[in-house]
């Protein structure tokens, strides 16, 4: 019972892969959704991308650590109090660390 169950899923995410952008569309969708609003539709196909592709997975995964990284080192004028993308030396120099110690863990 579990291995038909298995083989129906896999032929599920085949057909649905087929029928699903890309992952070249795929990838650029996932990037600018994170500067900007989705639609439903877009928000849609992404997600059922996602469950077909374990590769874009990683990828959103890895976009998104570096936002959070940027947003979380990077530093505020003191004239604005807005955010700028501009880091300082120390947060350059951990981000290049923390990457080099986690290269083995990264898929591309």
């Amino acid at each position: 019972m579990g291995e038909l169950f298995q083989e129906i899923k896999w032929a599920f995410i085949l057909w649905l892969a087929r029928r699903l952008p890309d992952c070249k569309r795929i990838t650029r969708t996932l990037g600018e959704s994170l500067d900007r609003r989705t639609t439903l539709r877009e928000k849609l196909v992404m997600k059922l991308h996602l469950i077909t592709c374990d590769a874009c997975e990683r990828y959103l995964q890895q976009v998104e650590f570096l936002k959070n990284a940027v947003h979380a080192h990077g530093e505020r004028t003191p004239e604005t109090s807005e955010f700028s993308a501009a880091m300082s030396r120390q947060s350059k120099d951990r981000m290049k660390h923390l990457l080099g110690s986690n290269i083995g863990n990264l898929a591309f």
